[in-house]
């Protein structure tokens, strides 16, 4: 087999990689944000309250998220959350790859104890670990472990006793090292490392229009805190 083979035959299999990491993605914010819907959500009768919930900033803009929040007491509740996106060859950027982890925890605000997680106002801080590699033009940065530190206020509206859409903004710091690369011209996709930098951030860390399926909890009778 001649190299001009091999090297083509290595292409294909990179772009058939780089496709299926894409489509995977495309079906993941799919799933997230529609799931509720599709499958009629309910809420279970439970003293315990359990919630699921998925960003629909980030899956529109194709990095599928999914959240899920119980509560520890009548007003306080925590959650642990992740983040995916991957693809490429897009008109603004060449590359975008994103995976994220966070715990947070919420106090609700003035709301009575059986809205909590339904509506209202809530604050807490968060704990994030970040990875991703961006590359725009012929820059890019690229950092294995990014870190952050924050505080988040939102507010709840609830849809009916099933389903509720939660608006949030957090500020924080983020940081860690990261490295700045040039893409190279070589078949295997490798990059050509420039600088190694310290990432100390101090702003906007997090954007959320999330919708909340509640799974769990004392279920409400019509005409009280939502509708049927």
């Amino acid at each position: 087999m001649c190299p001009k083979t091999i090297i083509t035959g290595k292409k294909y299999i990179r772009l058939y990689a780089l496709r299926y990491k894409t489509l995977k993605t495309w079906g993941l914010a799919g799933l997230f944000a529609l799931l509720p819907l599709v499958v009629s959500a309910q809420t279970f009768s439970s003293p315990l309250r359990l919630s699921a919930k998925t960003n629909l900033l980030y899956d529109l803009f194709l990095m599928p998220s999914l959240q899920v929040e119980f509560g520890v007491s009548e007003r306080i509740t925590v959650s642990a959350s992740g983040t995916y996106g991957w693809f490429e060859g897009w008109p603004w950027h060449e590359k975008l790859r994103v995976v994220t982890g966070e715990l947070g925890a919420n106090y609700w605000l003035w709301q009575q104890p059986d809205q909590v997680m339904h509506s209202g106002f809530h604050v807490g801080p968060y704990a994030a670990i970040y990875r991703y590699d961006f590359l725009f033009g012929s820059k890019g940065q690229e950092a294995k472990a990014n870190w952050g530190v924050g505080v988040n206020c939102g507010y709840s509206v609830a849809l009916n006793r099933h389903l509720s859409f939660d608006f949030t903004l957090g500020l924080g710091y983020v940081g860690g090292k990261y490295k700045e690369y040039e893409p190279s011209d070589d078949i295997s996709g490798h990059n050509v490392w420039t600088a190694d930098k310290i990432r100390h951030y101090v702003g906007p860390t997090k954007a959320e229009i999330a919708l909340v399926w509640h799974i769990l909890g004392p279920v409400q009778k019509s005409g009280k805190g939502g509708n049927p």
